[in-house]
């Protein structure tokens, strides 16, 4: 069977590195064609940095294009997440600078350029942040989308109201503007938004699983973990949420979700609803808007991908 081609656009952030871990280890059945950054949770420059120091975390080739993408939202201004992520956007963790020279290539470009050569064999993008870098190119190419299987996000919210603010979820809330174009635009999508996500809370246990598959990949993996769970706690007196790792782990393993077919709408005015993400429920719905997990399941696949990295 081919290995499905992805990309992932991320703006890591502790979450998105777990992402990125799973995603690298997960090469039986994942052919990831590239990495592009956008600014989100921390500044561009060091989502781009972060991305890179995750490569070489998991061993993989500098060859493999990681190329910063957009370095501010469409219209609004910047918002960040220093105060959960670090000022490093990876937790503090003491990990070394990425090798290798970075590619002065810009992501959106890359997403361009990757895209229209998959048309024979179209590619799932994988959206973890903001998404700034994916309208920018749709709307400076819209051929790309004919190679586009589909666009797994982590975003929005409806049932469980915001993280950011009471209406809107982090990463729709950053970029509205873009996320109505994209959610607009007619491509088959897979959305995992904080109705799924907050089912999946990240216990001490689960940390310790992790951590105790030994291979240094696997540790750094339970340290992000475990930096989440310190600043959910502070914050909000609970385990963290596994969001960005849920994108991956759904491609892997869609059994385990469960979701309605939708078309979304952002609210782009401003105003106490400004990012909030409206999935009107609808048969011809070209979103899947998930709603269900099975949790212990999930974490079973995350533990197993991990895995398979060497002691």
């Amino acid at each position: 069977m081919r290995k499905r081609q992805i990309i992932i656009d991320c703006d890591p952030g502790l979450d998105d590195a777990v992402a990125l871990l799973v995603a690298f280890a997960a090469t039986d059945r994942l052919n990831l064609l590239g990495i592009t950054t956008v600014a989100g949770n921390v500044r561009g420059e060091l989502t781009f940095r972060n991305a890179r120091i995750i490569r070489d975390v998991a061993g993989v080739s500098a060859d493999l294009p990681v190329r910063a993408g957009a370095p501010r939202p469409l219209v609004r201004d910047p918002v960040t997440a220093e105060d959960f992520h670090g000022t490093t956007g990876l937790g503090g963790l003491d990990l070394p600078l990425p090798t290798g020279r970075a590619s002065r290539q810009h992501g959106v470009n890359f997403l361009i350029q990757t895209l229209r050569a998959t048309k024979g064999f179209p590619a799932t993008l994988v959206v973890t942040g903001p998404m700034t870098n994916i309208a920018l190119a749709l709307s400076m190419a819209p051929d790309i989308a004919r190679g586009l299987s589909e666009i797994v996000v982590m975003g929005g919210a409806d049932t469980e109201g915001g993280n950011i603010t009471p209406h809107a979820e982090f990463n729709v809330f950053a970029d509205p503007h873009a996320a109505q174009a994209v959610f607009q635009s007619g491509i088959p999508m897979r959305v995992l938004s904080l109705d799924v996500t907050h089912q999946l809370l990240t216990s001490d246990e689960m940390v310790d699983r992790v951590r105790a598959l030994g291979s240094r990949q696997a540790i750094i993996a339970a340290d992000l973990l475990a930096a989440s769970n310190r600043l959910e706690e502070s914050a909000k007196a609970r385990h963290a949420p596994l969001h960005d790792p849920s994108t991956v782990l759904a491609l892997l393993r869609p059994d385990l979700f469960e979701g309605r077919k939708a078309r979304v709408s952002v609210v782009t005015e401003t105003g106490d609803r400004f990012g909030k993400t409206i999935p009107e429920f609808r048969e011809d719905g070209h979103v899947e808007w998930y709603i269900k997990v099975d949790a212990e399941s999930v974490f079973s696949e995350l533990i197993g991908q991990l895995g398979r990295y060497p002691i």
